[in-house]
Order: structure tokens, then sequence, then C-alpha cells
């Protein structure tokens, strides 16, 4: 049960890297991917933002506080056996002094050939955005050097964030 969820000013965004990277034990972002709101047709969000980014750690706009449902994606692709490739969404309850691990996107790639295969893992979760809660999203690949796909035209890796509920 969400408590006083009549719902007040409906919003939501989508963020995305813009690169792609190769790497496990990744907090995304802070090794020199950039992110970036959606700017897509219809597919930016709001007029103002519900989040900002610095270094792969969002913070809320105090003007957005109240219950979200977070819906993050990875898209993998390699040419050996990789048993998990797995994206992470991370919340701090305490401005980023602490991380608890909220949900996994999780798949695998064996493709046994010279070839590039790819697959795609997304998860949910929901979230009490206040003045001290923060995101993450983290890699953590069974090969390290499995690829995490981003580019600037659409959004391949990344998260989409709506309201659902007042605090």
């Amino acid at each position: 049960k969400i408590p006083n969820s009549e719902l007040g000013e409906v919003c939501g965004e989508t963020w995305r890297i813009t690169s792609s990277f190769s790497g496990d034990n990744n907090f995304i972002g802070s090794s020199g991917i950039n992110w970036e709101r959606s700017d897509d047709v219809y597919g930016g969000g709001n007029i103002s933002s519900v989040l900002s980014e610095s270094n792969g750690s969002f913070t809320f706009n105090a003007d957005y506080y109240g219950w979200y449902l977070v819906i993050y994606q990875v898209y993998n692709y390699h040419t050996v056996d990789s048993r998990y490739n797995e994206m992470s969404l991370y919340v701090s309850w305490n401005s980023g002094a602490n991380w608890d691990i909220h949900g996994y996107a999780t798949s695998s790639t064996s493709p046994n050939t010279t070839e590039n295969y790819n697959n795609c893992a997304s998860g949910t979760s929901m979230v009490n955005a206040t003045a001290n809660t923060r995101l993450r999203l983290g890699i953590n690949n069974h090969a390290n050097s499995a690829y995490i796909y981003g580019t600037t035209d659409a959004t391949a890796t990344g998260f989409s964030i709506i309201r659902i509920g007042d605090n």
C-alpha cells in the first residue's frame, strides 16, 4: 500500500547512457560514461527535471518528492560466453553514504562463435524520493569484457522513472 496515494502533479522522465563500454563492477557514470536525459520527440519528460545527475548518482528535485516506479534496462553484447550480465539498481536513503541493491536486470550470452550476440534485460522497483534519496546503476558481468550498449539515438541502456504517488 502506498501512503497518501492521491497523485499530485504527474511527472516522469527517461535517462540513458550515450556510449558503449565494457567492464565489470562498474557504477555507470563514475568511469567516464555519460548519462543524458532522453531528448527524443515526446520522450524526454517534464519541462523541469525530476532528477539531476553527477558522476552516475541521481538526486531528486525538491519539487518532485514522492513515490516512483523505476523501470531500468540493460543491452549487452559479446562474442564469448558470459553466464550472467547484471545491471543493479542501487538506492541510498542517506545522500549516498550507504547503498542498497533494490533489484537486478539479469541475462546471459552464450554465442560459442566469433559473432556478437546480444540480449536485453529489465527490472522494476518502487522508490520513495526524499531530500536524501539517491539512485545509481551498476554492472556486474561474468565476462569482464562483455559490452554494455549505449547511444544518443535511443534508450538502449538506461531507465524511466514515473511518479505514482505523493509522500
